[in-house]
């Protein structure tokens, strides 16, 4: 199942920069999919880590479960601000 989020993820990414920098606009279903598909394949991820099945040292180990949150909401807010900075100028007001 790994395998599966990890192509997910990273096809994910690759239509975020479709969307971003080539396309140039935005589906709020898309970005719905972003989320959803990052959120899972950080806790399927962290499923494995916690099982063994991904060997990590333990306090590594014991800091991404406690603290599991702050991987996808940190991995989330970059996207917020590649798609704020991005079109900056629409929202503003300005020409750039």
């Amino acid at each position: 199942f790994e395998a599966g989020c990890l192509f997910g993820v990273g096809f994910v990414s690759w239509l975020q920069y479709q969307s971003l920098y080539v396309i140039g606009s935005l589906c709020l279903w898309c970005c719905l999919a972003w989320v959803a598909t990052i959120f899972m394949f950080w806790y399927v991820t962290l499923n494995n880590i916690r099982h063994g099945f991904i060997p990590l040292p333990a306090g590594l180990r014991r800091g991404l479960l406690e603290f599991h949150w702050v991987v996808p909401v940190l991995w989330v807010g970059v996207i917020g601000m590649l798609i704020l900075t991005r079109w900056w100028s629409f929202w503003t007001g300005g020409s750039a």
